[in-house]
């Protein structure tokens, strides 16, 4: 078929959208597919988590906001859960003087006042600067989103997903942050026993050198998929775009 804006002409021209979407949570959508292919006992998932010998029970999730999702469902009473992840915060950023969650100014520690991830925003002066620290880290871990999270035996594999572009390392740092909360503090909720081994790792391109390629996965997706398959072809597609 060629590089599709060889043929794209003018603004009128038909093109099929699935064959220039470039947007990450698109490819993602078609990876979640193919990571659920039960052939050959689950193959393509022991492959892309590096191995994994046996695939007894797993869970996979898409565009985890789980930090986000664990506070709305526990915020009539949020303290215990909050102060628990402030306190880790403040580990990760090395700070050590500090005001939990329950010690914050009223205004700032009532869910129907203030969301967690407006507290630096609305603490202005009432936060010191080691506070600000450690609530604007917790901001964006209220933001942010892990591409991919996979729970598989006593193994949390959480992927970064980039497409266009190579890996920002503060990113990585951030998402390796919340993998270390969820598995400290919300194992249960994943699906766990106890806490778990946590593994981040990075989903890219071949030239940014990531864990698992972008490249790799069409062809694994060429194996399992008819050439009229649509997540064969999105795959395919997005590789020659």
């Amino acid at each position: 078929m060629g590089n599709i804006c060889e043929h794209a002409g003018s603004a009128s021209a038909h093109l099929d959208y699935d064959h220039y979407n470039r947007e990450e949570r698109y490819l993602c959508s078609h990876l979640f597919r193919l990571l659920h292919e039960p052939k050959d006992d689950y193959a393509v998932l022991r492959k892309f988590t590096g191995g994994v010998p046996e695939i007894t029970d797993f869970r996979i999730f898409a565009e985890v906001a789980l930090i986000r999702d664990a506070y709305h469902v526990r915020k009539a009473n949020p303290f215990d859960y909050m102060d628990s992840i402030v306190r880790m915060v403040a580990g990760q950023e090395q700070v050590t003087d500090y005001r939990s969650y329950s010690g914050l100014p009223e205004e700032l520690r009532t869910p129907h006042l203030t969301h967690p991830r407006q507290i630096l925003q609305k603490g202005g002066n009432i936060l010191t600067a080691d506070e600000k620290k450690i609530y604007g880290s917790l901001q964006g871990m209220f933001n942010a989103k892990p591409d991919l999270a996979i729970c598989c035996g006593q193994e949390l594999f959480v992927y970064e997903a980039k497409w266009t572009l190579g890996f920002d390392s503060e990113q990585l740092r951030r998402t390796e942050n919340i993998a270390a909360i969820w598995a400290k503090l919300l194992f249960r909720d994943l699906g766990f026993r106890a806490e778990p081994v946590v593994k981040v790792k990075k989903l890219g391109l071949e030239k940014f050198r990531p864990d698992v390629s972008w490249e790799a996965l069409k062809a694994i997706a060429c194996d399992v998929y008819p050439e009229s398959d649509r997540s064969r072809q999105a795959l395919t597609q997005a590789l020659i775009n």
